[in-house]
């Protein structure tokens, strides 16, 4: 019974229907995916939407066509921001790394000779016994062609509190200071993070004072926007 209406669920997809697959849009397709093995450095699967996006083979998809296909003078970048996010991944452990995306933009190469920019968003999908990452989801969209690309557009998002975070901790605050600041991004008061730090509340309030300082922020608002659009 349950295979039965499995196989109908199945069959009633759109992509099973010749009559609404008649007509072919490849010119929507604005993205593609791959996984990528980061303990043996190789990519296991791309899908096809590669092909229809950039005109290459899937088969042909390896590291090595990847940093031939980046534009001479984003590959650079690239290899800070893989960097950046490496240095950020070897502190997490476990469920960690399934908090975070990470993501930039660079141009890369279509087999037709054209430049066009890319936005890689990358996530961890898997971890080994002892916690490390292993496999990572990457996807590549097709983004708004621009000659330069923002220093600042390298960010890492945290899926569990639907924020950006300021991974290099460019306000340059103390490690009670970013404990802190990420409790006031929860949403607690001066009084509740005392409580939770166990410290004064006048010691809180201190903090609080020097983080804005600190960042030349007016606000813990303005502050936040910063951090999360790169400002």
């Amino acid at each position: 019974m349950g295979h039965e209406k499995w196989k109908k669920l199945v069959n009633n997809q759109k992509s099973k229907s010749l009559n609404d697959n008649k007509n072919k849009f490849p010119e929507q397709i604005t993205s593609y995916f791959f996984i990528f093995d980061c303990f043996n450095n190789e990519i296991l699967f791309t899908n096809s939407t590669f092909n229809t996006l950039l005109g290459y083979e899937t088969s042909d998809f390896d590291l090595t066509l990847l940093l031939e296909i980046i534009h001479p003078d984003d590959l650079d970048y690239f290899l800070i921001s893989e960097e950046k996010f490496l240095k950020f991944t070897n502190n997490l452990s476990f469920n960690e790394h399934f908090k975070y995306i990470h993501s930039y933009s660079y141009r890369i190469k279509t087999k037709k000779n054209e430049y066009i920019r890319i936005l890689q968003e990358c996530q961890g999908i898997e971890v080994n016994e002892s916690g490390h990452l292993t496999k990572t989801l990457v996807n590549h969209k097709k983004i708004e062609y621009t000659e330069e690309n923002n220093s600042r557009d390298f960010k890492i998002y945290d899926k569990s509190q639907n924020s950006y975070i300021d991974s290099e901790n460019r306000f340059n605050l103390t490690k009670r200071e970013l404990e802190i600041l990420n409790l006031i991004k929860e949403g607690l008061n001066s009084h509740q993070i005392s409580e939770k730090l166990i410290l004064s509340k006048n010691t809180v309030i201190t903090h609080r004072k020097n983080i804005l300082n600190k960042s030349n922020s007016s606000s813990f608002i303005e502050l936040i926007k910063k951090i999360n659009f790169g400002l």
